[in-house]
């Protein structure tokens, strides 16, 4: 059953405290997680639980209280035919009383490593996942924390497709696009929430350090904060000399 929490008051753990393995076993892929709380001086008897998820699709697994971590025995990620996109959260939550299910801690938007590859902790800002869309090639769900990028999977080698030339030159401009606008525009996030982190201080800063801006309009400066989402649209665009990509894509294809 899914728990329902009070999210007042809550504190950020910080994603490097974190460390989410995924291997593959025999009948599915399995996840450990090593959880570094002990700084964060949560009640000792405060509830952690890990949940994993990727759009509709989610698990949670009970993992003892702050003064007694303990790994669930069944760790199996059931719900999930295919790793790609599974994202993990972790969450504090108080014991009964009168602040039963108040969530005194939490992190989110926690990638995995795969057993045997390296953890270098850089991570992309949102990855292609695959998705059933009938005639669609490609959707961005913000529905979803954070935003995922869903492409077809009936499509033939959709993983390679995603990475083209053609794909990253057309598609990924409108999705930075969508994404700074619902995090500053709908959202009207603020300087304030940095310290918060999340994955929109990850995008905002991204977009930054591509514009060269640090200063951003307030909520109330409508207009400017639109055009300094097309400023960091069109800084993108130049990092990866987008439309050279695409034009030497097209004149491989016609190499015979």
């Amino acid at each position: 059953m899914k728990r329902t929490f009070n999210f007042t008051g809550r504190r950020k753990i910080e994603r490097s405290d974190v460390s989410i393995l995924l291997r593959e076993e025999r009948d599915g892929w399995v996840f450990d997680a090593e959880l570094r709380l002990a700084g964060y001086r949560f009640p000792s008897n405060a509830e952690v639980f890990v949940e994993a998820h990727r759009q509709n699709l989610w698990m949670q697994f009970s993992w003892g209280t702050i003064a007694t971590l303990r790994a669930p025995t069944d760790r199996r990620l059931s719900e999930f035919d295919v790793p790609d996109g599974i994202l993990f959260r972790v969450r504090v939550v108080l014991p009964a009383g009168p602040e039963r299910h108040k969530l005194a801690g939490e992190a989110d938007g926690l990638h995995f490593v795969k057993e045997g590859e390296a953890d270098d902790r850089r991570r992309p800002l949102i990855e292609p996942v695959g998705d059933d869309l009938d005639q669609l090639l490609w959707k961005l769900d913000l529905d979803s924390e954070p935003p995922r990028l869903l492409v077809n999977n009936q499509v033939a080698d959709w993983r390679s497709m995603a990475r083209s030339a053609h794909f990253t030159a057309a598609v990924y401009p409108e999705v930075m696009r969508r994404v700074l606008w619902k995090i500053l525009i709908d959202e009207e996030w603020t300087d304030d929430e940095e310290e918060d982190g999340g994955w929109q201080s990850d995008w905002v800063r991204f977009a930054r350090a591509l514009c060269g801006r640090q200063e951003l309009p307030s909520p109330g400066e409508g207009k400017e904060r639109e055009a300094w989402i097309d400023e960091s649209v069109a800084a993108f665009a130049r990092r990866h000399s987008l439309r050279e990509q695409w034009e030497r894509a097209v004149e491989a294809e016609g190499v015979k």
